[in-house]
């Protein structure tokens, strides 16, 4: 991976700041005008990482990065669509928009060829998201419980927990640490992607959590913070579980349910936890407020597929209804 040049040193005037180097040295520059000027080093790494695909295609089309024009975006983008998925194509996407806006504003180019081009999600209905019942939750669950090892059972049981009941993601399950937790106020820092925030957990989830501490080996410290959830792998034994192993953790016990299929996945259980949690309290605020979403579009599809599925509106309309309210007859 390229590392970045000491930036108290990196000098920005015109004459050393040419094309060709803001394409060998973009990752010294686009911090700044990621996340406000923040990112993290998952984000960075992201962008690095969909930026040298776009580059390397124009490598294998003979073509300067900065001379690419909107026809050749359109045409890497269409390939692009075809191989991968929808958040991939759209991650791709601003990625690729961002390098081409910092260098509009160095002055390398006079527009961005990606301004007019959008990754346009694929239509799908919102029935097509899946969610486990209360009862499949509870089945993936009694799974875990049957592990004899507790750091393992109340490890699994606790990211369990956290996903389906308090609607955390994968990233912020991972970085979670002890740091996070306080004990007092039952309260949880989370680190969300954009999604920071404080969650206020039910007691079963601080008390299974609890559990898992009091069971946990001794954490290899990640820099100054104690991660919370460790993996037990030879490879990084006790070190901060990744999201690939909470993700083949989830998908183990979902395999041993029978509930592992194609589009199935740990971040189901988030799903679950909106589905579920407005099908008990019927109100979108705290559904909104308890998975941190910033737009109500996102949260009120919960309710949109609850309704239809427990509704049935045209019910209404069945002949055979003998007790259904009939129209007046139609005025001769």
């Amino acid at each position: 991976m390229h590392q970045p040049m000491n930036r108290a040193s990196m000098r920005l005037d015109a004459e050393s700041v040419t094309p060709d180097y803001y394409i060998e040295h973009y990752m010294d520059f686009l911090p700044r005008y990621i996340s406000h000027g923040r990112p993290t080093a998952d984000t960075l790494t992201t962008y690095q990482k969909r930026i040298r695909s776009f580059l390397q295609w124009c490598e294998g089309q003979g073509i300067h990065p900065l001379a690419v024009q909107d026809y050749q975006m359109r045409i890497f983008m269409e390939d692009f669509i075809l191989a991968h998925k929808d958040s991939t194509v759209a991650l791709t996407l601003i990625a690729i928009r961002t390098f081409f806006m910092v260098a509009l504003r160095l002055g390398f180019i006079r527009e961005n060829p990606c301004a007019h081009i959008h990754a346009g999600a694929a239509f799908r209905l919102d029935e097509d998201f899946k969610y486990f019942t209360l009862d499949q939750v509870g089945e993936v669950l009694h799974y875990f419980e049957s592990e004899k090892d507790d750091f393992v059972k109340y490890r699994n049981m606790s990211m369990l927990y956290l996903m389906s009941v308090e609607g955390l993601r994968n990233v912020e399950i991972e970085r979670m640490n002890d740091e996070d937790i306080h004990w007092e106020t039952e309260t949880i820092y989370i680190r969300g992607k954009g999604h920071a925030g404080v969650i206020y957990p039910s007691k079963s989830t601080m008390k299974t959590l609890k559990k898992y501490l009091e069971a946990r080996p001794k954490p290899v410290k990640d820099g100054a913070l104690t991660p919370t959830f460790l993996s037990d792998s030879h490879r990084r034994m006790h070190q901060r579980l990744s999201r690939d192993g909470i993700r083949k953790i989830m998908d183990k016990g979902l395999r041993a349910c029978g509930y592992k299929q194609k589009g199935i996945s740990c971040h189901v259980f988030r799903h679950s936890c909106g589905t579920n949690l407005y099908a008990a309290t019927k109100d979108l605020r705290i559904v909104q407020e308890t998975l941190r979403q910033r737009d109500p579009k996102t949260t009120a599809r919960y309710a949109h597929v609850h309704q239809r599925m427990t509704k049935r509106y045209t019910s209404a309309l069945d002949p055979e209804n003998q007790n259904a309210d009939q129209p007046d007859e139609p005025t001769k």
